[in-house]
Formats: structure tokens, sequence, C-alpha cells
């Protein structure tokens, strides 16, 4: 646990950095949840003033491009150091963020298999909750080929879901339309998973949902931040 503290601590402050060097300022905290194969880095009072001005200006859509654009260099940037210190292969990058929050959520998937010691807590139903989820993907698209949620620690669940693109998106996507979908899915996604109240579920306040996909594999992840149980 000590080891893993430190990982964070190591990561947290190079990413850190690295944010501020490519966007020009760094987010005011990054917590990192580290889990193999996930790392996950939630970054908070994170925007820009050029970006605050054009989100002022209804150019949501601008910004969300131009910070793609910024992360498609960064995160290979960033990759070799991450991976020497946490002596891993990263395979995949993902990215959302929230600019209403002014926070985002950086996630990067391990060349490896989840470990055997992902686990829920004991009072809540790891089957339920999936089933909910099935459920709003099934309402918005089509039931995933597969669906698995992991719990990282009190802050943080990730969500993998397979075989989840309708024949209209597989289209798009050949197509050439990657940005477009993504701005019409996130939306979407979000409202309709508020709609199955996962909170009682959980046992917990939702925070904020994340959502990225990777077209090419028809797959994709959801992050959820949580509010963490307080303490008695």
């Amino acid at each position: 646990m000590e080891q893993q503290q430190t990982e964070a601590q190591m990561i947290a402050a190079y990413t850190g950095k690295a944010l501020r060097d490519h966007f020009g300022k760094g987010p005011v905290n990054v917590h990192v949840s580290l889990k193999r194969p996930f790392i996950i880095l939630y970054v908070k009072d994170f925007l820009m003033p050029m970006e605050t001005i054009l989100l002022k200006q209804q150019e949501e859509q601008h910004v969300a491009k131009a910070r793609e654009r910024i992360m498609e260099e960064l995160c290979p940037g960033i990759q070799p150091d991450l991976e020497e210190m946490i002596n891993g292969t990263i395979k995949e990058w993902y990215f959302d963020w929230n600019f209403e929050a002014r926070s985002g959520m950086i996630w990067a998937v391990l060349e490896e298999e989840p470990a055997a010691t992902f686990s829920w807590p004991g009072q809540l139903s790891q089957r339920t909750f999936e089933r909910k989820v099935v459920n709003l993907s099934t309402k918005g698209q089509k039931e995933p080929d597969y669906t698995k949620a992991f719990w990282i620690d009190e802050r943080t669940i990730v969500v993998y879901r397979s075989g989840v693109f309708v024949e209209i998106e597989q289209e798009l996507i050949h197509a050439g339309f990657q940005e477009q979908l993504k701005i019409a899915k996130r939306p979407m996604e979000r409202r309709l998973f508020q709609q199955e109240h996962m909170a009682p579920i959980l046992q917990r306040k939702i925070l904020e949902i994340f959502l990225d996909w990777d077209f090419a594999g028809d797959k994709g992840y959801m992050v959820l931040a949580l509010e963490p149980v307080k303490k008695r």
C-alpha cells in the first residue's frame, strides 16, 4: 500500500507538470488512482483563460478539439516515463473533460490482465450495478457484448464495455466522424446514466461521469468519480 501511495504521488507530480508544460497552465490538483491495469488521473481546476473566453462564447466544441490535439501529443510523450515509474507497458489512453466543473479524467490501460484482487465492498452488488449499465446501454444504442465494472477505490469506478456500436455508428466511424460521435454520445450516455438511479446501488453520490471510446476496437470506458463515504 505504501509503495502504491509513493507511485501515485510521483505520477501526480509528473503529470501535473506535463499538463502545465503542454497547456501553459496545470491543474490545481491531480488525484491518482492506481490499480493495475488502470492508471486514472482526476484533474481539478483545469481551465485556461482563453478556454474560459471561448466557453462563454458557446465554443465548447472548439475547446474540446484543441484539447484532443494536445492530448494526442502529450500522452505518447509522457508514456515512457510513466511506464518506468510503474514497471509496466501502457497499451491505451483515454480522456474526457467537464468544462463546467473545470475538471477532467485521463486514464491509461496497461498491457496486462486485471489483478485477481479486484473486488467490490461487501455491502454493494457489482452484478446489480452492471445490469443497470447494460440497461442504459440498451436504451441508448444496443446491449454490449461484454460489460465489466471495476471497483478501483472509494473515489473511482471503471466500467468497460465492448461490442457497443450499432451499424449506423460503425458507418459514421468508417466515414471519419469520430469527433461528432463523441460530441453526441457523451451527453446522451450521461443523461441515461442519471435516469438509472445508480447512487442508491453504490450507496454514495456520483460526482462526475467521464466517457471515452476506442472506435476501431468497438469498445469504451466509463469512469465514475465518487464522493467518498464519510467515516464516522
